[in-house]
């Protein structure tokens, strides 16, 4: 297989959630369109009647948040997520020294975001990632995408990735140092899958070694269960003033926060 770096030579890691990027950029500009038509119809004809103004303006406020969210979205995962991924690391490595030799797992590692994040921090250490590689979850996803982004950033002998569900890793019991995952766990699609999947994290991690678990939903959830299973919460991000506007304005279905915990068992 051919590693080329892209045009801009930085890797790429695409856009999360493409198919509700698109339906949302869609949703705005019929929104648009509808409300200029709409808008064209009252002022030529007395068809819509005292309905016209309302309609114009639902039209234009469906394009306005359409087009608002799209946008949202995209700079979500061009520049948030690398933001977010870093700070992160960042984190973890104040609150447990990181020594260059560790062994790293990013569950649901997609294009490698947090995969290369660590081996970025690795000497002779590696970084492995592991994913199912759904392209409705992440556009373009897939272990060569992971592979290239590796290279391109220059980490490509210090990573390995495989595929792999969350619910069941391919793993032996304590055989991370790091277990990370970054925008994932809320893809499962029930409770259970969600708490399976975290258990499968604490099994594969090694005591006293790091979790650090981001997404943008169930964090609640994710804290008690985790808590109860032995972690202690070294850092937990609530995201701030973003975060509650995401919230507000995805109607609580994005709501971006992060658990940081040591594994105490």
């Amino acid at each position: 297989m051919s590693l080329e770096t892209n045009d801009a030579g930085e890797p790429d890691y695409g856009i999360d959630a493409p198919g509700v990027r698109r339906a949302m950029l869609s949703a705005g500009v019929s929104g648009m369109i509808g409300a200029i038509a709409t808008g064209y119809v009252s002022r030529r004809t007395e068809r819509l009647g005292g309905a016209g103004p309302l309609l114009i303006g639902a039209a234009a406020l469906m394009g306005v948040y359409g087009l608002g969210m799209g946008a949202y979205m995209t700079r979500l995962s061009r520049v948030g997520k690398v933001r977010s991924a870093e700070r992160l690391l960042d984190l973890a490595d104040e609150s447990k020294k990181w020594t260059g030799a560790e062994r790293v797992l990013d569950v649901g590692c997609g294009r490698g975001l947090m995969m290369i994040g660590a081996a970025r921090r690795l000497t002779t250490g590696t970084a492995v990632g592991v994913d199912v590689w759904r392209k409705e979850d992440q556009a373009d996803n897939g272990p060569a995408a992971a592979l290239e982004n590796a290279a391109i950033a220059g980490v490509l002998d210090r990573v390995r990735v495989e595929t792999g569900d969350a619910r069941a890793l391919p793993f032996d019991d304590a055989s991370f140092d790091v277990v990370l995952s970054h925008w994932v766990v809320h893809n499962l699609p029930t409770d259970a899958d969600r708490t399976r999947a975290l258990d499968e994290m604490l099994r594969v991690l090694r005591p006293g070694g790091t979790l650090i678990v981001a997404d943008i939903a169930h964090h609640e959830v994710y804290r008690d269960h985790l808590m109860a299973s032995g972690l202690t919460i070294v850092h937990e991000l609530t995201g701030g003033f973003e975060s509650r506007a995401s919230g507000v304005l995805s109607f609580g279905s994005s709501r971006p926060q992060a658990i940081i915990g040591r594994l105490d068992r």
